[in-house]
């Protein structure tokens, strides 16, 4: 479908959208004329919003460059955006103090890795955005392991061979081995990988995995089953599951303050705003000033006083500061 996406006064852009695709400007619909400028003043076509539409700027100032890669001719899709209309696997948020940069899959959801914005330069969740993509396509286990920022971890295996792997490509450095031989490797390190490639959450999983088989070829069922999840570096995810109770838990497993739910109720908990309260904001020196919900989650709607504003599910400002909330409380914002 297409849209005309209003940017400001004078210039209206063309936008190709699909569902669960980024907006990327088409061309610049605009009356914007020479008229327009001051005497000492120029027009510079392709110059502005996507590189689309056209700026007055002083003489004797050079144009903007072109951002990297694309012509200066033509309009550009923006930072968070790929050409084919896929989200960027990188995915930036709020200022250069609070805002950080979350990896993402090609239809914009937050996937695991995160940075702090001004840490973020070479960030490229190449790690976290292949294995979203295996685990997307693939019915069997994937044992990827990626760095905290979305990268590749230095020693990876996966269905049964290992190699070195290229931290920011993932490309082998050495040729692959059996699992068993691992050691020969020259990224393996003991301190670090230990006697077995697979972490601690990885093989809780792993085990759950086969007694919930064993029973289920048994024709057996126990409700009281745990259920553990792990992230894409082996450690603990964001909430498991004990006798019907959903927890938000640390990378260790331990459960995190009193954020918990009915197993049955959790819908699309996510424990972003325990962790954030808890690991992520302490390990910088600071701390959360939003308000989480029962489940862990960010609530939607906050305050400050009489300040009413809304927030998305990572915890940042969706909206202006408000008089009072939107008539939904800010739950389409959530």
């Amino acid at each position: 479908m297409k849209k005309y996406c209003v940017v400001f006064t004078h210039l209206l852009l063309v936008c190709s959208s699909m569902a669960n695709q980024c907006q990327i400007a088409q061309k610049c619909v605009t009356d914007y004329s020479e008229a327009n400028c001051d005497a000492n003043q120029v027009l510079l076509q392709n110059e502005v919003v996507f590189n689309c539409c056209p700026i007055c700027r002083l003489r004797d100032i050079s144009p903007l460059p072109p951002p990297p890669g694309q012509p200066g001719s033509a309009c550009a899709p923006p930072a968070n955006c790929l050409p084919n209309g896929l989200f960027a696997p990188v995915q930036c948020k709020g200022d250069m103090f609070t805002g950080r940069c979350f990896c993402s899959d090609e239809n914009g959801n937050r996937i695991f890795g995160q940075m702090w914005r001004t840490d973020a330069r070479e960030m490229t969740c190449a790690c976290s955005r292949r294995r979203a993509e295996l685990e997307a396509t693939q019915k069997r286990g994937v044992t990827l392991h990626c760095t905290a920022n979305g990268d590749y971890e230095p020693l990876q295996c996966d269905d049964g061979m290992c190699w070195c792997a290229q931290p920011k490509t993932g490309q082998p450095t050495v040729g692959p081995v059996p699992e068993v031989d691992m050691r020969r490797l020259p990224c393996y390190r003991t301190a670090v990988i230990g006697e077995q490639y697979l972490r601690r959450c990885e093989s809780i999983t792993h085990s759950l995995a086969t007694v919930h088989r064993e029973q289920r070829d048994h024709g057996t069922s126990f409700l009281g089953n745990p259920e553990t999840f792990c992230d894409y570096d082996g450690s603990y995810g964001p909430y498991g599951i004990r006798n019907g109770i959903a927890y938000c838990v640390g990378r260790n497993g331990e459960i995190l303050g009193s954020w918990q739910i009915m197993a049955s109720e959790m819908g699309n908990m996510n424990c972003n705003c325990a962790r954030d309260t808890m690991i992520h904001f302490p390990e910088r020196g600071m701390a959360v000033t939003e308000t989480c919900q029962a489940n862990g989650n960010y609530r939607p709607n906050q305050n400050v006083g009489n300040v009413f504003y809304c927030v998305d599910r990572d915890g940042y400002p969706t909206t202006e500061f408000l008089d009072e909330w939107p008539a939904d409380n800010c739950q389409s914002f959530a």
